[in-house]
């Protein structure tokens, strides 16, 4: 079960969905336009998910959408390409120290 951070506000009717473990950036719920009563779901970055595309009749039921998406997904590029960058530097640092001892 991955760790989703929701941000709900039902004033104005939106959902800002974050998981560090899966995606870099958040995923919003908001209001559809043309004054209906559905929700859609946006992406700051690339295309909506198709298995998160359509329409939601409450942001409980896209929270909930949300939520199996993240858990069945793998990490995306963005996250995998950070997560190596971080312990690429990690093993340089602790390889330098190392050598360091050794050649004293």
């Amino acid at each position: 079960m991955v760790d989703v951070e929701f941000d709900i506000d039902y004033d104005k009717k939106t959902l800002k969905a974050t998981c560090p473990e899966k995606l870099s950036t958040p995923i919003h719920v908001k209001k559809s336009p043309g004054g209906y009563i559905f929700f859609e779901v946006h992406v700051e970055k690339g295309k909506v998910p198709r298995d998160l595309s359509g329409k939601y009749t409450s942001l409980n039921k896209a929270k909930k959408a949300i939520e199996i998406y993240l858990n069945k997904i793998t990490p995306s590029k963005a996250v995998r390409r950070e997560a190596f960058g971080k312990d690429y530097e990690e093993r340089k640092k602790r390889n330098a120290t190392e050598s360091n001892a050794k050649g004293s």
